[in-house]
């Protein structure tokens, strides 16, 4: 009886070691540009380049908006979605699909990790 018991707590600490390593690899796979980060900055680039500097390579060259890597590192996704989904004066008021704000959030966002 002691080995069936013996058995059973090894098998499930090897499962919880399978599991751990499982999430830990779909994690290291989010880290690259995402489609929907690519998206995002071709929706960048056609709305927001009148203002904003979208790309790391042109930071600094923006008008008059800070730049999205500036952004990146100062705000959050949450703060972004809310953000890009309420009026404001301090720019244009863009009517957004969702989709697409969620595509510019992700882009600004893996601008973190460049």
């Amino acid at each position: 009886m002691a080995r069936i018991n013996s058995i059973h707590i090894v098998l499930v600490v090897i499962l919880a070691v399978i599991v751990l390593v499982a999430i830990r690899l779909h994690l290291a796979a989010g880290q690259g540009v995402s489609r929907d980060a690519t998206e995002g900055l071709h929706y960048a680039q056609a709305w927001c380049t009148e203002c904003h500097s979208v790309e790391p390579e042109t930071a600094g060259t923006g008008k008059f908006a800070p730049d999205f890597t500036v952004i990146a590192k100062r705000r959050t996704a949450h703060w972004l979605n809310i953000f890009l989904r309420s009026e404001h004066e301090i720019m244009p008021d863009f009517v957004f699909k969702t989709s697409e704000i969620d595509a510019i959030v992700t882009y600004i966002v893996s601008l973190k990790r460049r």
